[in-house]
């Protein structure tokens, strides 16, 4: 990711070493020693810099996937038995829907958080004092302190943090009414011989769409917050970039 800006950045400074007094653009004295020696080299260490980067971070969603499914099964497994030991109270006021959301959602937490960890947290921070390190080597550490620490940085992760807690509430909103969607359910269609000798089911049909509103309600705001975040980031990050 570092190499492939520099790599750009010289294919194109050599090709417009053959610029001459009257403007004429690439005309070179030796055009096969020239472009095909420097600048057709460059730019092909560019195409390869770039196929590498793609390529090594596929390769490091292959690897990864097994450490991740083991722990997700790993995990699974211990909930599972933990429930299976857990008083009888606790099961007869069980709300399986809900339950089995719960378990779903954290087994696929786990996977968000070793991803995060791994592939964004730790790599982003190393990233940034490599390019740190390259700033202040080519344009002084004044400049690289300012642009990345302060400008940069501290502006996007100002932004992301305030952003973030606070459509949290949203997040946790929907979260709890897709909980009781899936309790709703889930007990209801268990519970189908009472409901049909009691003719229920528009009153159980009723119910359900009623915590569906919620998780409407609550999804709409999680998609445009999130949709206000990404925007938000894209701009600082874009200005930076300028």
């Amino acid at each position: 990711n570092v190499a492939v800006p520099f790599l750009f950045k010289y294919a194109v400074d050599e090709l417009n070493t053959g610029i001459v007094s009257d403007g004429a653009l690439l005309e070179l004295t030796n055009a096969t020693d020239a472009l095909i020696a420097s600048a057709t080299s460059i730019i092909l260490g560019y195409g390869i810099a770039r196929i590498c980067s793609s390529g090594f971070n596929e390769l490091r969603n292959a690897v990864f996937a097994s450490v991740a499914q083991r722990s997700i099964r790993k995990i699974a497994k211990n909930v599972f038995l933990h429930l299976h030991n857990l008083d009888l109270a606790f099961h007869l006021n069980r709300q399986t829907g809900a339950l089995s959301k719960i378990i779903d959602r954290g087994s696929r937490g786990i996977n968000f958080v070793l991803s995060a960890m791994v592939f964004n947290i730790v790599p982003t921070i190393f990233e940034l004092a490599l390019i740190s390190s390259i700033l202040s080597y080519k344009c002084g550490s004044e400049f690289s302190l300012l642009a990345v620490s302060f400008s940069c940085v501290g502006i996007y992760t100002a932004y992301t943090l305030s952003i973030t807690q606070w459509r949290t509430q949203f997040r946790v909103n929907m979260n709890k009414a897709e909980n009781e969607a899936g309790n709703k359910a889930i007990d209801s269609l268990i519970n189908y011989e009472t409901v049909k000798y009691f003719n229920n089911e528009k009153f159980e049909a009723d119910r359900y769409e009623g915590v569906l509103k919620k998780y409407e309600q609550a999804a709409l705001k999680t998609s445009t917050s999130l949709a206000t975040l990404n925007f938000g980031q894209s701009a600082i990050g874009k200005n930076e970039d300028d």
